[in-house]
């Protein structure tokens, strides 16, 4: 049997995007991943069906998304299904935009492959329906040698360095009989001066830390499918904690210590919080130690709205912060505006279904001069979020999360390698608490200093520490991004003004 070529070109780019993604190891094969599409744009630009490209770059897409993240499925069958459906489509579209530009403006792919392409990332990460996991840059995650330099662009950054990459090297083996060392020189300059400066960047110190403070970490390992969200155990969970807790404060008395998303499931009011017997308790266990600040994850309450929340204890005054970026279907419904009414229908898993609002007026908490910024699970994928928060004033960034949901596969740790991206566009030291996962201690280079084992109950501490100041990248966000955006914008409406006058032309 004869396979058409179409369909190997759009496999091929599929698994070669998808790999990096589901293992970790290889992701400099996104180098080399967008060939084939190039390759398959080319020979169908000028088709007489202008639609045939959008099936076939849905092939791959489609491929692209099962590779990355299949594991959602161990958490519900539906959501994946919905979510490759969707993703595979608007990627789809978003390159026969790419395409249809290009063939009515005349001009080389590249142009508005990296305006539009890089312009959607950007949109991904803003709207209801973001998900940005599979933002180009974000391939590099488990190479934190490689991308010292997303200090000053984040992943934006290494989405544009991958399109260059892939384009130079497309061009190189497209005009293989006019073939130019200069290319070759382009191709290498591109792919070594990130590098070169961050092999530079790697050998040099820190000189803006302001001092270093001791921390410890609870990882409860409580499975979220059958003991974590059980409510007849939530008391004797917690308790075991408080427990352990007491024990570390008695022993070394750390100047922090966390615990992971979640961590109290009885919803905290935020007016009335000494209701909460299980707050009370942390606020005994804080007038205990006074020298430990405590924060912990907690579902909280204001009035008729419900809240995923990290609870800080360092004074009389608690101190919360509303996880913001919210799970699309898992922990609210998109575009709740206008479809509110279907709230009640959000996606279920483990037992456990919540419809949080993403209300929050809280950036970091502040203790003692230090400000700590938290991070609540899935908002550790968005960069340009994340780091908007970061003050000048020394501190370090908390996140904590539970990542049992995916059990033992490529998801937890692909997660994982995420906060060590989050750590070099900050330049902040890095907490990760998991309730079961990993848990670490990540310097600002990226750097594993200390991590937990997986799905293992267990206790990690250390010093941290407190470094001030901006990146520039912490400075302007996701300028590459934002800019992209709008060009993207002025592009697709110029190309759409001469598509209708070459109609009306009859060109």
């Amino acid at each position: 049997m004869i396979v058409n070529k179409n369909i190997l070109l759009a496999l091929s780019s599929g698994i070669l995007l998808g790999i990096p993604f589901c293992i970790p190891s290889l992701f400099f094969l996104i180098l080399f991943a967008w060939i084939p599409i190039l390759f398959l744009e080319e020979r169908l630009k000028d088709h007489y069906n202008p639609y045939l490209l959008f099936n076939y770059t849905f092939l791959s897409f489609t491929v692209w998304n099962v590779i990355a993240y299949w594991w959602v499925a161990k958490a519900h069958i539906l959501g994946v299904i919905l979510i490759i459906l969707i993703n595979s489509m608007l990627l789809a579209l978003i390159f026969w935009l790419i395409s249809k530009a290009r063939k009515t403006m005349r001009i080389s792919i590249l142009i508005p492959f990296l305006i539009i392409w890089l312009g959607f990332e950007y949109f991904h990460t803003q709207w209801d329906l973001a998900w940005p996991w599979l933002n180009l840059g974000n391939a590099f995650a488990s190479a934190p040698s490689w991308i010292q330099w997303y200090e000053y662009t984040g992943t934006r950054g290494g989405s544009l360095w991958v399109i260059f990459i892939n384009f130079c090297i497309f061009e190189i083996i497209r005009r293989e009989k006019d073939f130019h060392y200069s290319q070759v020189f382009i191709l290498l300059v591109l792919f070594g001066l990130p590098l070169l400066y961050s092999s530079i960047k790697n050998d040099i110190k820190p000189e803006n830390i302001s001092g270093k403070r001791t921390f410890a970490l609870i990882q409860p390992n409580l499975d979220p499918y059958t003991e974590k969200f059980i409510p007849e155990n939530q008391a004797i969970h917690y308790n075991k904690f408080i427990g352990l807790a007491d024990s570390i404060c008695k022993t070394i008395q750390p100047d922090y210590l966390f615990g992971p998303e979640t961590l109290i499931l009885q919803a905290i009011n935020e007016k009335h919080p000494n209701s909460s017997i299980y707050f009370q308790q942390q606020v005994s266990l804080k007038e205990k130690y006074p020298k430990t600040n405590f924060l912990i994850g907690v579902h909280s309450k204001i009035d008729n709205e419900s809240f995923n929340s990290a609870l800080l204890i360092s004074d009389s005054v608690p101190q919360f912060y509303h996880k913001t970026k919210l799970v699309p279907m898992f922990e609210r419904i998109p575009f709740d505006k206008y479809l509110g009414f279907l709230d009640k229908y959000s996606l279920e898993i483990g037992g456990y279904n919540g419809t949080y609002s993403s209300r929050n007026e809280t950036d970091y908490f502040m203790v003692d001069s230090t400000a700590i910024i938290p991070v609540v699970c899935f908002e550790s994928i968005f960069g340009d979020y994340c780091v908007q928060r970061v003050p000048e004033t020394p501190g370090f960034i908390c996140m904590i999360t539970n990542d049992g949901w995916w059990k033992n596969t490529p998801g937890y740790q692909h997660h994982f390698n995420f906060s060590r991206i989050r750590a070099i566009e900050t330049r902040r030291d890095y907490i990760r608490v998991a309730n079961n996962g990993i848990s670490a201690h990540i310097n600002s280079k990226g750097t594993i200093i200390a991590k937990t084992s997986w799905w293992n109950k267990t206790i990690l501490s250390g010093n941290l520490s407190l470094l001030s100041g901006k990146t520039f990248y912490t400075e302007h966000g996701d300028y590459i991004g934002r800019t992209c955006l709008f060009f993207a914008i002025l592009l697709l409406i110029f190309v759409k003004i001469r598509t209708y006058t070459h109609r009306l032309s009859g060109r």
